[in-house]
């Protein structure tokens, strides 16, 4: 019997001057990253924001990747169409400007889109755009890629935990409250079944709600497995992995 490909790959949004001390992390465990950037976030006070010298920092590190995630992560579906390009274009142009090299994944801001804003990525020249639609063992489509476990707590997840703790009540409950259970369960799952695990999340929220030792107990779980791929987004298509 030939057996089942897992691949991992993992991604961390908005571009918080956090994202190294993450990327420290990551590399501890061998573990790709994939950090989606908006240059100008204003959801981040400036001082937050991850620098220049700090983006090209990143880009030069072994496994990490940069992707574009707007200019300022302004949420697409309420700009006219000509802003929604311009924000989506230009926030990539920075990137690469920045970096010295192309940016080829994306990243919808809060994960909200159009169908016309998935034309715009491609017309930008992106080959990849991922969502933050959860629970997936697989890709689905390139440019609407959906992703496996959020490093944060969703307390909408009691149908999802109660199939996955197999109607164990003390085991759904874990799984509940704590998303670093959940995260290895989905791993695990993997294991068995094959498919794409993808894991991400936020730097500056990994800080604030103190899961530093949640999300390197994650990584301990998830790497170093001889028969498993690690891959950053933007190789994921290219290799055949989605």
């Amino acid at each position: 019997m030939t057996p089942r490909r897992t691949v991992v790959t993992t991604s961390w949004d908005d571009g918080h001057r956090l994202d190294t001390a993450l990327a420290d992390l990551l590399a501890r465990y061998d573990v790709p990253g994939t950090f989606y950037i908006a240059p100008r976030n204003v959801e981040l006070r400036p001082a937050d924001r991850l620098p220049a010298e700090g983006i090209r920092d990143l880009a030069a590190r072994d496994g990490v990747e940069i992707g574009g995630h707007t200019l300022s992560h302004l949420r697409l579906p309420l700009l006219d169409d000509a802003a929604a390009r311009e924000q989506v274009t230009l926030g990539k142009i920075e990137l690469e400007n920045i970096i010295g090299a192309p940016v080829v994944s994306f990243c919808y801001p809060r994960g909200q889109y159009r169908a016309v804003h998935v034309r715009q990525v491609v017309q930008a020249g992106f080959r990849l755009a991922r969502t933050v639609r959860r629970s997936s063992l697989a890709t689905g489509p390139v440019l609407e890629m959906a992703t496996t476990v959020n490093a944060y707590a969703h307390r909408v997840d009691v149908p999802l935990v109660l199939r996955l703790a197999g109607g164990r009540p003390g085991h759904a409950a874990r799984l509940y409250r704590h998303w670093d259970e959940l995260a290895i369960r989905w791993f695990d799952l993997c294991l068995e079944r094959g498919g794409v695990y993808h894991l991400w999340g936020h730097s500056w929220e990994v800080d604030a709600r103190g899961d530093w030792a949640r999300l390197e107990r994650v990584l301990a779980h998830i790497s170093g497995r001889p028969d498993v791929r690690y891959v950053t987004n933007g190789t994921l298509a290219e290799a055949g992995a989605a």
